[in-house]
């Protein structure tokens, strides 16, 4: 069964590396696929929002203002949802998903509340108003329909529901029609891309 509030313990390691777009938007395809389709930072999913991707955007992890040589270094760029992005802003110190393992700062507790277990993580729950509502309130809604599921697992109505809310997007990028300007540095990588894995019937149905 799915545990979605799960901060991983190793530090998010990169499947792909495109290299060479112009606009750093170019990556938004590659860095949902990357990341799951959910947010680094609160978990969030893209099919939790009526606007879907459209509610998710890319996060600097090095802010622009201060290091704009980065700005389209895929190394530096990371999924967030639009409200984690904004809070965010240009600040700096923080803990790196893809250097730290995040499971290891903060936890979400079964009433959706989430914990620091470190200086860090408080300091990434503070700035990103992740333990205050609306993030709490969602993670309990979140955290009832597992619950229900686990109650009824025959229910055909709470089955579907959680389907739609714990599968995969439907229009999954294709990262093999792809082609960044300077290629991969991974190269291959985008055989494996959940697009790619759906059409060799090897996706689960959620997850």
């Amino acid at each position: 069964m799915n545990e979605p509030f799960a901060y991983p313990q190793e530090p998010h390691a990169r499947r792909h590396h495109p290299r060479g777009y112009a606009d750093y938007a170019g990556y938004k395809p590659w860095l949902r696929d990357e990341f799951v389709f959910r947010c680094v930072y609160c978990l969030e999913r893209e099919t939790w929002y009526p606007s879907r991707d459209a509610a998710f955007s890319i996060d600097h992890f090095d802010p622009q203002v201060l290091r704009p040589e980065r700005n389209r270094d895929y190394t530096n760029l990371v999924y967030a949802c639009t409200r984690c992005n904004s809070v965010k802003s240009a600040a700096t110190s923080l803990l790196d998903p893809t250097a730290a393992g995040l499971g290891l700062h903060m936890r979400v507790a079964a009433d959706g509340s989430i914990q620091a277990l470190s200086k860090a993580g408080q300091r990434l729950i503070d700035l990103l108003h992740l333990d205050v509502n609306p993030a709490v309130e969602v993670r309990r809604e979140y955290l009832l329909l597992l619950r229900a599921r686990r109650e009824r697992p025959d229910d055909p109505v709470i089955r579907q529901l959680f389907v739609q809310k714990f599968g995969f997007p439907t229009d999954l990028p294709d990262l093999q029609a792809l082609r960044p300007p300077l290629g991969n540095a991974n190269a291959g990588s985008e055989q494996n891309c959940f697009r790619a894995r759906r059409a060799r019937g090897e996706l689960e149905e959620t997850y």
